[in-house]
């Protein structure tokens, strides 16, 4: 009796322990907002809406069109996709992925993120290893083991974070153009995706819409619906690591919080690299992209309508 009387007892301490852990992401974080922005401003509601797909095991898997542009137009659904990583979608999807007729995946992720979480794909969709930055030593990856080891402050994830950003269009601007061609050049409806969907993956959708003449806030909200989809991880993540508190007292919440999360601040220090280094979407599209007027202007007739 006494032993029952115990594991009810430790039962309900794990219990408290566990509710207590839940965390709840902060308004400015929850996408919200930012949702209610784009399909209030994005176009018709219902087919921005639509845009997200919703497969198992997929949490921020959707089409980047149905978005209104500044000339009147709407960016194509059905031809360019962005998602999580796919390394857990279920044979039983495959279906409904094919349905989609995406013809070729594009896998931002390093060699060291892949590893282990390689994509789960239909056999008949080309996979294309494509990454958009260089991590030889494995520091995208560690950097979960810095942030858990109190090794990173708020302030220090913000900054790595903007810089990861700007450096995407700067540092690493021979990748993205090759990435960007390939996509945009492709006859048949293809996916990109980095690990959460929402940084690499966010920075690609964003100057893809730009590219498209897509207003600026409307692709900064279109960004900051990742919020929206991934709340539920971000909240889990949040919630393991105020659990995670109790044998790594040092771990920082916010830095947890700003790495799962995405911020207007993030995207438009990819917006501010390219309007101070090259002097705004205009040159750099046309001088750093390669794609010159005529040729935008042919992107733009086969991917708006």
């Amino acid at each position: 009796m006494k032993r029952n009387e115990s594991s009810l007892g430790l039962s309900v301490v794990l219990a408290g322990l566990m509710f207590s852990c839940k965390v709840s992401v902060p308004a400015e974080h929850n996408g919200k907002a930012a949702y209610n922005d784009l399909t209030t401003r994005g176009g018709d509601s219902a087919a921005v809406s639509a845009r997200y797909i919703g497969l198992e095991n997929t949490i921020n898997f959707r089409d980047l069109g149905g978005l209104r542009t500044k000339d009147g137009r709407t960016v194509r659904k059905g031809f360019i996709y962005r998602s999580d990583n796919l390394s857990k979608l279920e044979t039983e999807d495959f279906g409904r992925f094919n349905a989609l007729r995406i013809a070729t995946v594009y896998d931002l992720r390093t060699d060291h993120e892949i590893e282990g979480k390689e994509d789960h794909l239909p056999a008949n969709v080309r996979y294309q290893h494509t990454p958009v930055v260089q991590d030889n030593a494995g520091e995208i990856k560690g950097l979960k083991k810095r942030v858990l080891n109190g090794e990173i402050t708020e302030q220090q994830a913000r900054d790595m974070t903007a810089k990861f950003y700007a450096d995407a269009v700067t540092v690493n601007i021979g990748s993205v153009k090759n990435i960007l061609t390939q996509i945009t050049s492709s006859d048949q409806p293809v996916l990109y995706h980095c690990s959460a969907g929402k940084d690499r993956t966010g920075i690609i959708s964003a100057l893809i819409l730009s590219i498209l003449n897509v207003d600026r806030q409307l692709i900064v909200d279109d960004f900051m619906v990742s919020n929206y989809y991934r709340r539920a991880r971000a909240e889990k993540t949040l919630g393991k690591a105020k659990l995670g508190r109790i044998i790594k007292p040092k771990l920082n919440m916010d830095a947890i919080e700003i790495l799962s999360t995405v911020d207007e601040s993030f995207i438009n220090a990819t917006f501010n690299a390219i309007d101070s280094t090259y002097g705004g979407m205009e040159p750099f599209i046309e001088n750093e992209l390669g794609i010159n007027k005529v040729a935008r202007r042919i992107l733009v007739e086969k991917l708006t309508e």
